[in-house]
């Protein structure tokens, strides 16, 4: 009996993943203190340069319907703005895309660090310190959508989603 139980958890340590990405056990909160985002799926997902999916802690946001109403130059700068035929969903998209593409920011964790998709959940800091996940909805860009046990941030969020309702700003004026 002694011998299956080693046996047993011999084949249970080496059948435990060893990198970060599968096994959350594993993973630092140092590793991301300072991380480039890349894309933005969606107002409440991001993508790191690592590759990682990170969707933003209490919030429900909208993918943007593309379209081609801007022009831009050979290097990528808008040379004509929005076009008044822009979807409200794309412009959310566009105004998180020029708030968090292409700057480093640091990622916090709460209670429970991945999704039921297997993405990670965060409350995500500019440089400056503004939380985007705050900045998001007191833009309008998203609604608000606190999910247990991930409620440190609550009220912060709660605050900058009734800013924007009061103000209707961005989709809470579209509707």
């Amino acid at each position: 009996m002694r011998f299956f139980s080693v046996c047993f958890f011999s084949f249970w340590i080496l059948s435990v993943p060893l990198h970060a990405d599968v096994n959350p056990l594993l993973e630092s909160d140092v590793r991301y203190d300072a991380v480039e985002v890349v894309a933005v799926h969606s107002t409440d997902t991001i993508v790191l340069k690592e590759g990682a999916v990170v969707g933003l802690i209490g919030l429900k946001g909208v993918t943007a319907r593309r379209t081609d109403y801007r022009e831009t130059d050979e290097h990528g700068f808008i040379v004509r703005p929005d076009d008044p035929r822009t979807p409200p969903e794309e412009r959310a998209v566009r105004s998180v895309e020029d708030l968090i593409v292409g700057k480093k920011v640091r990622l916090e964790f709460d209670a429970k660090r991945r999704d039921p998709d297997g993405r990670l959940m965060a409350y995500v800091y500019l440089p400056d310190g503004r939380m985007v996940n705050a900045e998001v909805l007191r833009a309008g860009h998203a609604d608000l959508s606190i999910r247990p046990p991930n409620v440190r941030e609550t009220e912060a969020l709660r605050q900058a989603y009734r800013e924007a309702r009061e103000e209707m700003r961005g989709l809470q004026g579209e509707w």
